[in-house]
């Protein structure tokens, strides 16, 4: 079985370590505030709605090599852990299972609605996939039908995630490593929408570009 690796810390090194920082040769930088509007999240307890992936796409179609390290979800408690995680498309991620139970892995796209089932296996031992196709993937326990995480595979590795202070309604991101260029800045939450949809954003090498962002329900978002 692979040792844990926490998927926060493996997003954290994609975009610090593969990518670089702001201050490096050609690399900006992209950083806000977000802000929930007209609606409440509850930020407590591993299945909360604390969790905002923030992203860029390139607005020219670009490819990116894939990382070597692999991401890990447990599945422990009968919860996987994390309950939402974001890769780079191309990433293996490891399925480990932590409880005394047997567990399964059950994936559906939303995307496409097609479903694909990777294995059930005991206590102790993991099973890997990598994802070949951009999209959400709502991954599921055939066995603990109470048990759902949320898996959003990117084509491009500047992301990160964000998460939201329950008292406050708020949180701040920052996305480091980012080649200059102009981008689409985008948002994914559980429940709520980026208000006014994608944003326009142009990276300057050196630079940290300061875009907030309004998440909200679906019909206060346009």
């Amino acid at each position: 079985m692979r040792a844990v690796f926490p998927a926060v810390l493996f997003g954290t090194l994609c975009l610090f370590g593969l990518r670089g920082l702001a201050g490096d040769s050609g690399l900006g930088s992209v950083s806000g505030e977000i802000r929930v509007h007209k609606a409440r999240v509850k930020a407590r307890g591993p299945k909360s709605f604390r969790d905002v992936v923030v992203y860029l796409e390139p607005a020219a179609p670009t490819a990116f090599s894939p990382p070597t390290q692999h991401a890990v979800m447990d599945q422990r408690g009968l919860i996987f852990i994390p309950h939402v995680m974001v890769v780079q498309n191309g990433t293996t991620v490891d399925f480990l299972n932590s409880d005394n139970d047997r567990h399964n892995v059950y994936f559906l796209f939303e995307d496409t609605g097609k479903t694909l089932d990777i294995g059930t296996w005991g206590p102790g031992q993991s099973v890997s996939h990598t994802f070949r196709d951009s999209g959400l993937v709502i991954t599921l326990c055939q066995l603990h039908l109470e048990m759902a995480s949320y898996i959003l595979v990117l084509d491009a590795p500047f992301f990160t995630m964000a998460r939201i202070d329950e008292k406050a309604q708020k949180a701040t991101f920052e996305i480091r490593g980012v080649p200059a260029g102009d981008y689409l800045l985008k948002a994914w939450h559980k429940k709520l929408k980026i208000k006014g949809g994608k944003i326009k954003v142009a990276v300057a090498a050196g630079k940290n570009q300061i875009t907030n962002i309004v998440i909200t329900k679906k019909k206060y978002a346009k």
